[in-house]
């Protein structure tokens, strides 16, 4: 609604009670109400405009949005993870950026200009996140008729991250470091499994059936809280390597319950981070645990020929363009294109040798 009052110019948005008018007939009836209060001297534009701001202003509008993923996290819709991540990329850059702005003010020239400003340290992956985190919270204000329009969003190409990976051998070798008979039945459990971190720190003594030698993956650990779900809302029983039943059947029980347990209480992810951090460095590897855990498993099933939908279901990915990554990484069934290159050279070289 634009109104001229008083020689000045007032654009109103919502109501008094902050409702946007998200139709014409919602405008209708405040003009109707405005025209009221006119013609018995009761108008005041700042009872519309300043309540207006204030909702609308980036900086609020946000805090608000954080709000709710925090109902969200109680919820168990997601996890505290996402929730820390995104606090941190409002706190330090969007805010910084949008907070004083109107959110409906936001166009694509706004985007663009607030994309080309952040550091250069950021990684493209980085860069992209936090214009997908943008690019949420104005699709949530559009869903919420607090924004006309979803303004157009450049493409970031983020290239495609390196799996590095280690042999049998190697891992072996990081093992014989790991002087906790628990600790090293976790790594084993890991690299033998195939599940995330956080889902071997969740798992109970229960989710173990011991006649049919197979574990139950149900469950994660969201930062240090139990979730019952895993990441990808998935539950997969999967058979229990040989050497991760002779490792688990030597462990303690604790009174929690659960099976990798530090004074009684679950696995905390940095005491797994620091312990596979100093076993690999005394080995001499430079590998983080995920890549020399899941990663690794998933590079040798490839390379033993194990179907990719098999791989996907084992390893809990919910999609099969992250379980096509380890294809790239067939090294062994690509070596027949180095027998194959011997053979033709050899080949060539004999009938040289003949018609000499």
């Amino acid at each position: 609604m634009d109104i001229r009052w008083h020689g000045e110019r007032c654009r109103i948005f919502s109501d008094k009670d902050g409702t946007p008018l998200d139709s014409k007939r919602r405008a209708d009836r405040l003009l109707s109400h405005i025209r009221y209060e006119i013609d018995h001297g009761l108008f005041d534009p700042k009872n519309y405009v300043k309540r207006e701001l204030k909702a609308l202003l980036f900086s609020n509008h946000i805090e608000n949005w954080l709000g709710r993923q925090r109902l969200r996290v109680e919820a168990g819709e997601i996890s505290r993870e996402y929730l820390r991540s995104s606090s941190v990329w409002v706190r330090n850059y969007l805010i910084p950026f949008f907070g004083k702005r109107n959110i409906r003010d936001i166009h694509e020239g706004m985007v663009e200009d607030f994309l080309l400003q952040l550091p250069p340290r950021l990684s493209q992956k980085s860069r992209a996140n936090i214009a997908n985190l943008l690019h949420k919270v104005l699709r949530d204000a559009f869903r919420r008729h607090d924004i006309a329009r979803i303004p157009d969003f450049p493409k970031i190409e983020v290239g495609e991250s390196e799996i590095k990976w280690i042999t049998p051998e190697e891992q072996a070798q990081v093992l014989s470091h790991v002087k906790s008979p628990i600790r090293k039945a976790f790594f084993l459990f890991l690299m033998h499994q195939g599940c995330r971190p956080g889902e071997a720190r969740a798992l109970r003594w229960e989710d173990i059936n011991w006649k049919t030698q197979t574990v139950t993956i149900h469950a994660g650990m969201d930062q240090e809280f139990y979730r019952n779900s895993t990441k990808e809302k998935d539950i997969r029983i999967l058979p229990l390597h040989p050497a991760v039943i002779t490792g688990l059947k030597g462990l303690p029980r604790a009174l929690s319950g659960y099976v990798f347990t530090y004074r009684g209480k679950p696995f905390q992810k940095k005491l797994t981070w620091r312990t596979w951090r100093s076993a690999a460095k005394k080995a001499g590897i430079d590998i983080a645990q995920y890549q020399g855990t899941k990663h690794s498993l998933g590079t040798w099933a490839v390379n033993s020929g194990v179907p990719l939908n098999i791989i996907q279901a084992y390893m809990g990915h919910k999609s099969s363009s992250t379980t096509k990554r380890y294809a790239k990484l067939q090294v062994e069934s690509l070596k027949v294109m180095h027998r194959e290159d011997s053979r033709a050279v050899e080949g060539q070289q004999d009938k040289k040798g003949g018609g000499n």
